[in-house]
């Protein structure tokens, strides 16, 4: 008998313990966030398309250089390939730049572009008599030179003009231009050290003994 009245105060102590059903609050709705209105205009908005239109320029972008052909050892140890700037191959040297030409436009490493401009103006010095030397300062070539500076060096009465070469100058150390009746008729006499300032660079020199002279290519 005892044992069961525990049993039933135990009973009420447990239900008298029990958390109290909550109130109902009226405000609840009002703490809840709210959804702006988005209008419809908004979501047909330009910039909808741009992005659209960025985005399947990339895929294409991504595209194309997944299936660009790869660079060759031959390109690399020749340091250029032909193409247009889209043609860049797979694997090109970041360093490399796109050298934009009508005729002949090409990716090329930095290093081989001077290497050229060097050799240009070796080509355009020795064809008007000057000796060219190229500095181991500016280049890795075999053929440089311990020098300061990579320069040509003319002959006598003569001084160097960038893109033209050596250049007869007079008694006051003024370069001696072509004449108009020279341009016209397309040659004018002289030796390699004598080539005149702004001789068309289409001109060659052709020895003739005392003819010899500075004559257009196309000239027979």
């Amino acid at each position: 008998m005892r044992f069961l009245a525990l049993i039933i105060v135990s009973l009420f102590l447990l239900i008298g313990c029990g958390t109290p059903p909550q109130a109902f609050d009226a405000t609840a709705d009002d703490k809840k966030p709210r959804i702006p209105n988005v209008k419809a205009s908004i979501l047909d908005a330009d910039t909808t398309n741009l992005e659209v239109d960025e985005m399947e320029q990339l895929l294409e972008e991504i595209d194309k250089e997944l299936n660009a052909p790869n660079i060759t050892e031959e390109d690399i140890r020749r340091g250029w390939y032909y193409g247009s700037q889209e043609d860049k191959k797979y694997g090109t040297p970041s360093s490399w730049i796109w050298v934009a030409s009508s005729d002949e436009p090409r990716w090329a490493s930095p290093n081989i572009l001077e290497e050229s401009d060097y050799l240009e103006a070796k080509n355009l010095c020795e064809q008007t008599a000057g000796v060219y030397s190229i500095s181991c300062l500016d280049t890795e070539m075999l053929d440089c030179e311990y020098v300061a500076k990579s320069e040509c060096r003319c002959s006598y009465d003569t001084e160097w003009q960038d893109e033209q070469g050596c250049i007869l100058v007079d008694e006051e150390d003024e370069f001696i231009s072509i004449s108009q009746d020279e341009l016209r008729r397309g040659w004018y006499i002289g030796l390699p050290s004598e080539k005149k300032l702004n001789t068309p660079s289409s001109w060659i020199w052709v020895e003739g003994g005392q003819n010899s002279r500075w004559q257009n290519s196309s000239s027979q």
